[in-house]
């Protein structure tokens, strides 16, 4: 196939150049660079290029003569990312909903021949791959408005010292050189992840993948492409064919309270044996964990073959030992990695599940005010409208004009002023009388792949770790910080 010759003739030409430093032409003149504290880190970072001898001293200079500082917004969006800042039942039930599931369903078919093919290469089921996509970018619909080498040199600028942020900011550059993206194209989330799937260029240049046959990788274009580099990634991280990401279990209240697991702590999937809060399915049996539905989890093993007594897994309880549980496995690891965020890798797995025809989530979340979907929201946000809110758009996104509008009305509901969008100012504001003479106009949808309000915390912040870089989007808040991003 195309893909197989094109792939290591690539990742040849990228490894060549990055170790040719020994064969760098003269340097060219040096042209005029932004001026103040961020020309001198970009005067810094060029004379960083002898040990990029992949990236010519002419592009730099092209690429970053009118590069925007952008490490204001980067800080903010960094403190801002919906995946920490959102409850987590709030955030799951705006990505995995029945919009988001029916498109996808239709991706499976309409992309059935391409996915196989990545299934047969890279181990990973078409499911799990379009899942991907759907909470990256809405499948493709919400584009990143940063340009990506302006985004990877600012986070380069903030933080000197770190070769990851410094190799995304170069690979950019080659990105461009070797004209396999196109400038006017290559724009993605504020960290600087880009295309369908988003990507950091830095890991873009090694698990690039060409799923349409057509000899170039392009994920800004190609949903196959994008399908296909998203498989190859998530295999490099560890995937195994075979075995599911988690199964929902319920465990007694001492084992989740002793041996939960969340974020960081379930990195002992990586590793082998068990170790840590990680245990065998067995271990876990004696445990007392079962299905969710009562089944012994031997049982799994009919729809999953990989998955047997001496299989790792971790305990994946949120909300702790009153909410939902799972016991998740090397791939729902895999998956986190991606953006290195519990909410996130739910939000994927969950999906995934529901695009196969699994029955959903069976444990509710413990709050007497659940999460609304993207319908619900837009509908909320239409009755803050009639209302006389006229700043808020109806694109089912969070924001700080709908957070503000909703603290407006649950003051007038005498409610404590919270500004979430939740069931219960949506069911309070649809069973009062319609507001009177339309003060903001017809309410008008704002297009999905539009840039939404910036997106705004919606509960109690949680630290977000140092990227797995960076994106979530917030002015696209659906955009993650930066998915596939680092290793």
């Amino acid at each position: 196939m195309a893909s197989d010759v094109f792939r290591p003739l690539l990742l040849r030409r990228w490894s060549a150049a990055c170790a040719a430093a020994s064969m760098l032409a003269l340097p060219a003149p040096v042209l005029p660079q932004p001026a103040g504290d961020f020309g001198r880190c970009v005067s810094a970072l060029r004379a960083e290029l002898k040990r990029h001898p992949e990236v010519r001293s002419e592009t730099f200079d092209t690429y970053t003569r009118t590069a925007q500082d952008l490490r204001a917004d980067v800080e903010r969006f960094t403190a801002t990312q919906p995946e920490f800042k959102l409850f987590i039942w709030d955030y799951l039930m705006r990505r995995v909903d029945g919009q988001r599931i029916a498109e996808g369903r239709e991706m499976l078919a309409r992309e059935s021949a391409a996915l196989a093919s990545i299934h047969a290469r890279h181990g990973v089921d078409g499911a799990t791959a379009v899942a991907v996509f759907g909470i990256e970018t809405d499948y493709g619909r919400v584009r990143g408005r940063y340009p990506v080498v302006d985004a990877t040199l600012s986070r380069a600028c903030l933080n000197l010292a770190s070769n990851e942020r410094k190799n995304h900011f170069f690979a950019a550059l080659w990105l461009l050189q070797e004209g396999l993206v196109k400038p006017d194209e290559f724009r993605g989330s504020w960290a600087g992840a880009f295309g369908k799937t988003q990507f950091m260029p830095g890991t873009f240049t090694r698990y690039m993948d060409d799923g349409d046959g057509s000899g170039a990788p392009d994920i800004v274009n190609s949903v196959p492409d994008a399908l296909a580099t998203t498989a190859r990634y998530l295999n490099g991280l560890g995937w195994l064919d075979g075995l599911p990401w988690g199964v929902e279990v319920r465990a007694p209240r001492t084992v989740v309270e002793a041996l939960n697991a969340p974020e960081g702590e379930h990195g002992c999937l990586a590793v082998a044996p068990a170790a840590a809060r990680c245990r065998t399915v067995e271990q876990w049996a004696t445990f007392g964990v079962q299905g969710v539905d009562g089944q012994a989890l031997a049982d799994y093993t009919a729809a999953w073959p990989r998955w047997n007594g001496g299989t790792t897994a971790a305990l994946l309880a949120p909300a702790g030992p009153d909410g939902p549980a799972w016991l998740v496995t090397p791939n729902y690891q895999a998956i986190w990695r991606y953006n290195r965020a519990d909410a996130y890798g739910l939000a994927i797995g969950l999906l995934a599940d529901a695009l196969r025809g699994a029955p959903p989530q069976r444990v509710a979340w413990p709050t007497d005010d659940a999460g609304i979907s993207r319908a619900e929201f837009r509908e909320l946000q239409s009755l803050l409208l009639q209302r006389g809110h006229c700043g808020v758009s109806v694109d089912g996104s969070e924001g700080p004009l709908t957070s503000a509008a909703i603290k407006v009305e649950e003051a007038r509901l005498g409610l404590a002023e919270t500004g979430r969008a939740g069931a219960r100012i949506l069911r309070l504001l649809k069973g009062e009388a319609p507001a009177s003479g339309g003060a903001c106009g017809p309410a008008a949808s704002t297009p999905a792949a539009s840039a939404p309000e910036p997106a705004a915390p919606a509960s109690a912040p949680q630290a977000p770790p140092e990227p797995a870089s960076a994106p979530a989007s917030a002015p696209e808040p659906s955009l993650p910080a930066s998915s596939a991003r680092s290793e």
